[in-house]
């Protein structure tokens, strides 16, 4: 580690311990709720303030059993919120939902979104591997699906650079919901969306965490998390984190680095009317290597040999900055009889710089036989983005004899304004075994792009309002779920305008059996806005989406086991489709069907297990291309299994103690036609993963709620492509082994 980056973790981790062990009182407030053998690097957590205030949550509180601190106020991952906007048990919703939970990121000391989403059905992770950390880029059921925080939408800017990425020290839980949500969000992918839920305060007197982590490649993060109550109805809470690492691709001199910090407040805390404010800001002055590699000697055998997974084709120069800054608040009131009204909204601001050399896929001679020589280019774009959202809910329940209604009804509108300078040009060539770098400057604007082919200019204004309505209906053991929505917008790109307006529903029946299955059928529509002109010089109309899913759940009655099964089959149309002379034309249909189980449960011992496993197939069903009909989308896979399975007694000589392990397998991935005219699939792959963890307060009573652990992920340091589009002649190499230790005090 550079004696630079050194005295920067030194100095982040002395003012963050200082400043949290200022009251020595603190440390003998420990919580009564932790768990005998808690994580070292899980924070407090708390619910989402969907349906109720943050002092509510506690009415959903459920003690994990996998080791891990849980604070009252955490939801139980047995429960999510954003399939129907409620706080509805994942057993009684008809419709496929995954939770990631704080204590599940901690535990395996996750870093980012994209290795959240790797122990989850249905998703192609890591799509652009170790490359592109910077961005959360995965396939859900086959398709791009957008991200959610606290119930509104991640807007990123037009041209695709302005992209908002949260830090999982700022999540308290995630929910994957799979399968089209248009109903309840409005604009959305067919295969599904993610909803992130942020860390708010909880009703609690005084509590806290601190924690340090360093691994391979320099990787560090130092997170802190502190708050409590301010008088009778005031909470608070202040989060930050300091994280970084140097890049996989080491000859780039690349790495990434962020400092955010949080704070929430919530008045009204315990009474009928509350209101919560949550400003975050995030600044990126390092985004890491955001590179390709050629094809021929990764995907393809070249005689030269492989290249290397250190290799980085563009210039020690290159540069990749965001800022990212948001506003929201959380209003709640209840109205009494069982009604109540929740409303919120979101500023959010994102910035980013970017200048950029790259390896542009082919080699320089196409006739060589073991080229090493290949084509470069580069690239260059100022770019920001400016977004409103908001959510009104008015909630209520409805008897009627033997016949509960759980009554929704809500507005929302969103609002997104980008603009951005680019420009792409040529570059020297690079050798991919032997690089020389310095043979040209990296572009450190739009102007500056030698052999430009012109500067582009992208000024974006979006804009969507909906209504819609839903009834959770309640007979025995029958559970209807009944939804519709309006919705209207609009898109004006460089004084063009395009306006749409859509009705999208969802109908869904499951019956809970008294011993804990639950067999359930949906049927959901989406619609997507599409971007392009179409050759006859007409805007292109949105995409739109259908699913029928089928399946069943069992959750044992008071138990956290959970098993969940389904198929699906969804359809997309009015797919935007391109000619061989690169004009549109909007006649693409898509199908995606396969089947999905996850199961999770604690077993005899100590021992808690996790299972995912889903089989799908994507392809292409209508095409101006009659060479595509039949194949996948490029990137996505046809399906994998992850395992987890931990040891963590909580009684006898080993309380305290904790080992674990997880198996990740991805099948194959679809790349596309290389330039030779044939199909190729990235391989399929296989990876381990290790765990250990240690309470040392059972070593000393002076080191009570101080703990040690250490996350091994590709023990075996596995080389591996996550994807590939060959027809670009671009692959991404996956992680390799990382090993990283972190020391943990809470309170």
């Amino acid at each position: 580690m550079s004696d630079r980056r050194f005295a920067r973790l030194l100095l982040a981790g002395t003012i963050l311990t200082a400043a949290l062990s200022a009251t020595p009182a603190w440390a003998g407030s420990a919580p009564d709720d932790t768990t005998p053998n808690a994580s070292v690097a899980a924070a407090t957590s708390t619910d989402e303030s969907d349906a109720s205030d943050a002092s509510d949550a506690s009415d959903a509180s459920e003690p994990q059993d996998h080791g891990v601190i849980v604070v009252t106020g955490e939801k139980a991952t047995t429960i999510a919120s954003s399939g129907t906007k409620s706080a509805t048990p994942i057993v009684e919703t008809p419709q496929s939902i995954s939770v990631i939970s704080a204590a599940d990121i901690a535990g395996l000391g996750l870093q980012n979104l994209n290795q959240a989403l790797r122990f989850v059905a249905g998703v192609t992770p890591e799509t652009r591997g170790a490359s592109a950390e910077v961005y959360d880029q995965f396939k859900l059921r086959g398709f791009d699906a957008p991200v959610y925080l606290d119930g509104l939408r991640q807007f990123g800017s037009a041209t695709g650079y302005a992209v908002p990425q949260v830090d999982v020290s700022r999540l308290d839980r995630v929910e994957i919901i799979k399968g089209p949500a248009s109903v309840l969000y409005g604009q959305s992918s067919p295969g599904g969306l993610v909803a992130e839920v942020s860390k708010l305060p909880l009703d609690r007197a005084l509590y806290g965490a601190v924690s340090g982590t360093y691994g391979s490649y320099d990787l560090y993060r130092v997170d802190a998390d502190i708050g409590g109550r301010a008088g009778n109805d005031v909470l608070w809470r202040i989060y930050g984190s300091a994280n970084g690492a140097d890049d996989q691709q080491t000859q780039g001199q690349g790495k990434r680095e962020r400092q955010t910090i949080s704070a929430a407040v919530t008045a009204g805390a315990g009474s009928s009317t509350s209101f919560t404010l949550l400003g975050a800001y995030s600044h990126d002055p390092f985004n890491g290597n955001y590179g390709v590699f050629p094809t021929l000697g990764t995907l393809i055998d070249n005689p030269a040999g492989k290249i290397s997974t250190k290799f980085y084709g563009g210039e020690p120069g290159d540069f990749f900055r965001r800022e990212q800054a948001a506003l929201t608040y959380i209003f709640n009131h209840d109205f009494g009889s069982g009604w109540a009204l929740r409303s919120s909204g979101r500023y959010q601001y994102v910035k980013s710089r970017m200048g950029l050399v790259y390896t542009s896929g082919p080699a320089v001679d196409p006739l060589a036989v073991a080229p090493t020589l290949y084509a470069r280019s580069s690239y260059s774009t100022r770019e920001q983005l400016n977004n409103w959202t908001f959510d009104n809910q008015l909630t209520g329940k409805v008897v009627t004899g033997p016949v509960t209604h759980n009554l929704l009804f809500g507005v929302d509108r969103q609002v997104a304004h980008s603009a951005g300078l680019s420009a792409f040009g040529g570059g020297t060539p690079i050798d991919v075994f032997n690089p020389v770098y310095g043979t040209m400057p990296t572009p450190q604007t739009p102007a500056d792009v030698q052999g430009s082919f012109g500067i582009g200019s992208a000024n974006v204004r979006q804009r969507q309002q909906g209504i819609y309505a839903q009834d959770q209906i309640a007979v025995g053991g029958l559970r209807v779920t009944l939804s519709g929505r309006q919705d209207w917008a609009r898109q004006a790109r460089d004084g063009q305008a395009q306006k749409d307006e859509k009705f999208t529903w969802r109908a869904g029946a499951l019956y809970l059996l008294p011993f804990g299955l639950a067999p359930y059928a949906s049927y959901s529509t989406s619609f997507q806005p599409e971007n392009a002109l179409l050759s006859d010089g007409s805007p292109a109309k949105p995409s739109l989406g259908k699913q029928i899913e089928a399946g069943a759940k069992y959750q044992p009655t008071g138990t956290s086991i959970l098993v969940t099964a389904a198929w699906f089959r969804i359809e997309q149309t009015n797919v935007v489709v391109s000619n061989p002379d690169f004009t549109a034309e909007q006649i693409g249909k898509v199908r995606s069907q396969g089947i999905e189980v996850e199961a999770s449960a604690p077993l005899p011992y100590g021992f808690n297990a996790k299972l995912a496993y889903s089989r799908q197939r994507v392809k292409k069903v209508e095409d101006v291309v009659a060479a595509n009909i039949g194949l996948p989308l490029a990137t996505v896979g046809r399906g994998g299994i992850s395992a987890n399975l931990e040891w963590a007694p909580t009684e006898g000589p080993a309380s305290g103690f904790a080992i674990g392990g997880a198996v990740r397998h991805v099948d194959k991935t679809y790349a596309d036609f290389y330039s030779d005219g044939v199909a190729r699939y990235s391989p399929a792959y296989t990876v381990f993963d290790a765990l250990l963890r240690y309470d040392l307060g059972k070593l000393s009573p002076r080191l009570a709620n101080v703990d040690l652990g250490v996350n091994a992920t590709n023990l075996f340091d596995k080389k591996y492509l996550t994807s590939c589009f060959a027809n670009y002649a671009w692959c991404w190499y996956g992680n390799r082994r990382t090993v990283q230790a972190t020391i943990g005090y809470r309170w």
